[in-house]
């Protein structure tokens, strides 16, 4: 028999390998379409015979029971690792009843679509599946108990019709129906029930990240921020709905304010800011309440808020930090929202939000904005990950400062505060505590100017801060300019400094020291502000490891003042300069051998623990939280 002979034979046997063959012979469903001709008796309707084994499948819910305002979480899982399921279909039915009625519906999420007018739902893949976390929204008025039944296809030859659930009790009612212990679906046993990795439904964890869903690149796109399977944000796009004319989005992300938070994806003609199709969620004070807003962004500015009723927000939840929403649209454009047959870059943004009566109030996102690193369409089935060019100059940024102020800062100034009585030999005709003094606050001053540079090329703009529970780091920009503007101002008064022994050269040398040790410590407070900005992305132990640099230096200090007071023979004047014009000029300080020796070992000791904090901090800088973690 040929294939020509037979086309239907050809069409049958293709389909075999697709998912769910749930409507009349010899059609296919990989995509779960065209299905409603199962939608009384949940079976496929192809040869051969469903499953009378026990099915290797369980079906859970929560809470146990449901009134007219209170979502059910249903999941449908695999008991093992060998037994993933790819196709499905679930309703919401009367418990105890023959009736064939489907109660309620359900949110659509990635990976599934509506079917029996919207009342039930099915996959829209044929990816092995271990586990679907699904959300069942009530009827306006209560019906009394029910149960979740539900089919699922392990392969073409390989399916259980029609397992119910346990009984979803109706709350108003005080006598419940009880079925038989035969009839529900039995729980997977403890010795073989499996923890898989979600698959194309994101379900958050405490840690502040989430799984990452398979499928990217292959049945959906997506655009993430992930280290290996775990995601700080991801936006998921398909085709779904009534003849795929719909686009289905997820966008679940980490985000900073309990009390009132945003997500927003902009589609955009560039990866700039500025006449933006926008939709997004957020949630105020009360994060149950979680509302959908749409609108259209003209500039830099927050964008203009407008109602699209045909955005429909079909799912949501905030759990431990992580808000994740799904999104149904047309993928035709209309007005300001844009088509998305034709490709944009994906702008991501998150931020401080407020809610009153349904409607979202958002606030500056502080820069924590991510762009694709390609332009996207509806069909495209990619996995991206954000442009690394923003985190890349935030690390350079940080990398900088911590070198410049922590290392050069702190060898520069021990060397010219307590040396100048053990390198007081010449070098090309220069002192050899003037070189290193020198040489290391050349580098703070390029260093700290390149850092400045680089941060205001990436920001473009002021940098507004705003850290729940932390507002003391707003000033982290404030600072840094202040001590780029010292930085700049006391090589200048070098530079024009008067002569020794001349009446204002006391003058210099207060104001000198006075310029130096406020950049100094302004510098270090700037940088402990830094490491615990979001974007820098740094554990919370680097703290330590500053506050650790902070109390050797104090503890350096502290001892070479003690030594070079009991190792000084003269007068120290000529050392510090800073005493008044008016004295007589004392003799230059001779310190001891001994006090010399010391002081050279105290000195490599110190370049030594310092160089070592330094590398310290800017490797973690460099590696960042999540590669860290991992």
């Amino acid at each position: 028999m040929t294939m020509t002979a037979r086309p239907w034979t050809r069409y049958t046997y293709t389909a075999v390998l697709l998912l769910g063959l749930w409507a009349v012979p010899s059609s296919g469903h990989s995509n779960g379409q065209n299905i409603d001709g199962a939608c009384s008796s949940l079976a496929p309707q192809h040869y051969p015979p469903p499953q009378i084994t026990a099915p290797p499948y369980q079906i859970t819910f929560t809470p146990a029971q449901y009134n007219s305002s209170t979502p059910i979480t249903v999941n449908i899982s695999s008991c093992s690792p060998t037994d993933g399921f790819k196709g499905f279909m679930i309703q919401a039915r009367r418990a105890g009843s023959n009736s064939t009625d489907m109660i309620g519906n359900f949110s659509v999420v990635a990976g599934t679509n509506p079917a029996c007018s919207g009342s039930a739902l099915v996959h829209n893949n044929d990816i092995v599946k271990q586990s679907m976390l699904l959300q069942w929204n009530p009827p306006p008025t209560p019906v009394g108990d029910l149960v979740f039944r539900v089919t699922f296809v392990k392969d073409y030859n390989t399916f259980w019709v029609n397992l119910q659930s346990e009984v979803l009790q109706d709350a108003n009612l005080t006598t419940h129906i009880q079925l038989n212990e035969s009839d529900i679906t039995p729980a997977c046993s403890q010795s073989n029930v499996t923890q898989p990795p979600v698959t194309t439904t994101l379900t958050p964890v405490p840690s502040g990240t989430f799984p990452k869903p398979i499928g990217c690149g292959q049945s959906m796109g997506c655009f993430s921020s992930c280290s290996d399977t775990q995601c700080n944000y991801i936006i998921a796009w398909e085709q779904g709905g009534f003849n795929n004319s719909d686009a289905i989005i997820n966008i679940t992300a980490a985000v900073a304010f309990a009390s009132g938070s945003y997500l927003a994806l902009g589609f955009s003609y560039d990866s700039e800011m500025g006449d933006d199709s926008v939709m997004g969620c957020a949630f105020g004070s009360n994060s149950s309440t979680i509302v959908k807003f749409t609108g259209y962004t003209t500039g830099t500015v927050a964008p203009s808020m407008f109602n699209d009723s045909e955005v429909k927000l079909t799912s949501s939840m905030y759990v431990d930090g992580i808000l994740s929403c799904y999104f149904q649209r047309p993928i035709a454009g209309k007005d300001k929202r844009y088509d998305l047959t034709k490709s944009w870059t994906l702008l991501f943004v998150r931020g401080r939000a407020s809610v009153d009566k349904n409607v979202a109030y958002i606030q500056d996102h502080n820069q924590d904005r991510h762009i694709s690193e390609q332009q996207v369409s509806i069909d495209s089935w990619v996995d991206l990950g954000k442009v690394e060019e923003e985190s890349a100059l935030i690390k350079a940024h940080g990398s900088l400062m911590v070198g410049a102020w922590v290392f050069f800062a702190s060898v520069g100034i021990v060397a010219a505060r307590y040396y100048k009585p053990v390198w007081k030999y010449s070098l090309c005709s220069q002192k050899a505590w003037f070189l290193i003094h020198r040489f290391s606050m050349v580098i703070v001053f390029c260093a700290t100017a390149a850092a400045f540079v680089i941060i205001f090329v990436k920001e473009k703009e002021w940098s507004y801060i705003d850290v729940e529970g932390k507002k003391f780091l707003e000033g982290h920009p404030i600072m840094g300019v202040i001590v780029m503007a010292l930085t700049l101002i006391n090589p200048i008064m070098a530079f024009f400094r008067p002569h020794p022994g001349t009446a204002k050269r006391p003058i210099f040398n207060w104001a000198h020291w006075f310029v130096g040790t406020a950049a100094h410590i302004l510098g270090i407070i700037t940088i402990f502000f830094g490491v615990q900005l979001p974007d820098a992305d740094c554990p919370y132990y680097v703290v330590y490891i500053l506050a650790a640099y902070v109390a050797w230096q104090i503890f350096v200090e502290l001892l070479l003042e003690f030594i070079s007071c009991i190792g000084r023979k003269k007068d120290r004047s000529d050392v510090y300069e800073l005493n008044s014009g008016s004295e007589p000029k004392m003799e230059p300080t001779v310190e001891s051998r001994w006090v010399i020796i010391t002081k050279r070992v105290i000195f490599v000791l110190h370049v030594l623990i310092v160089a070592a904090l330094t590398a310290a901090v800017i490797a973690i800088i460099s590696l960042g939280k999540k590669n860290l973690e991992d």
